[in-house]
């Protein structure tokens, strides 16, 4: 009974493998000028309903190969834009759709292709070597899709996108400020954390900036720049934490 069970689980696996290898009986190198552009971006289709997005934008990129600029070259084109950023390959994705946006700026399927770009900068934020790089792109590519489609269905979620990196940069900004005071260089945090009240209106790390201003200005012993800072923060951001931690720290420090 247990040898016909292994017999059974061995062909059920076997008859699957081989359904996977009927939806794509060619691989992305093996296509050539002699199939036709719709039977390409079939095969593509099919990777992409089954999950395979690597494979489908590797599919739907030989059309571009063989018939560029054709009908079905400006659907590749774009079908692979999406495809790579499923597949989390966004730097395929983003060559793609420079590719796709240089050869069909006035296509409707642009306002798409411009906003999976956008879109990728935003989502390698949290990669380490990527972050600033990727938060400033992000706001460059967004803003240039609000202005271009300043009516898309996609603007509050590409404001929010700009939003967020904003705040991630100042987060950043905000980390190096407090890494000089940790190594005791309060002059240079000072200098950090100015600049980073002279360029952001909008931030929900400003509270703490002043915060930091004022453990900066203490331990210099710029009493007067202290206390001008804390009598900012009461008026700002009055119902802060970071403004009662102030009073406190002013209040140890014996300023009047």
């Amino acid at each position: 009974m247990r040898f016909l069970f292994g017999l059974l689980k061995i062909f059920t696996t076997y008859v699957l493998l081989l359904l996977l290898l009927s939806c794509s009986n060619k691989l992305p190198s093996e296509i050539n000028e002699n199939n036709k552009p719709s039977e390409i971006i079939k095969l593509g289709d099919e990777a992409y309903e089954k999950g395979y997005f690597e494979r489908a934008g590797d599919y739907y990129l030989e059309v571009n190969k063989y018939f560029p600029y054709s009908v079905e070259d400006e659907l590749g084109l774009s079908k692979a834009v999406d495809a790579y950023y499923r597949a989390k390959k966004f730097e395929d994705s983003r060559l793609a759709a420079s590719k796709f946006l240089s050869l069909y700026p006035e296509s409707s399927k642009a306002q798409k292709v411009l906003y999976f770009r956008s879109k990728s900068f935003c989502d390698e934020i949290d990669i380490v070597e990527r972050d600033q790089a990727a938060a400033r792109d992000c706001i460059s590519s967004f803003s240039a899709f609000l202005s271009l489609y300043p009516k898309s269905g996609s603007k509050k979620e590409a404001e929010k996108s700009i939003s967020n990196a904003r705040e991630f940069l100042v987060g950043q900004q905000l980390n190096v400020g407090k890494y000089y005071l940790k190594r005791n260089n309060p002059a240079a945090a000072i200098r950090r954390f100015k600049k980073i009240k002279k360029t952001t209106k909008v931030s929900s790390f400003l509270p703490e900036v002043s915060y930091r201003l004022i453990e900066s200005f203490l331990l210099l012993g710029l009493s007067s720049e202290a206390g001008s800072e804390e009598e900012y923060m009461r008026k700002k951001f009055s119902n802060s934490s970071w403004t009662d931690g102030a009073t406190r720290l002013i209040d140890k420090s014996g300023l009047d």
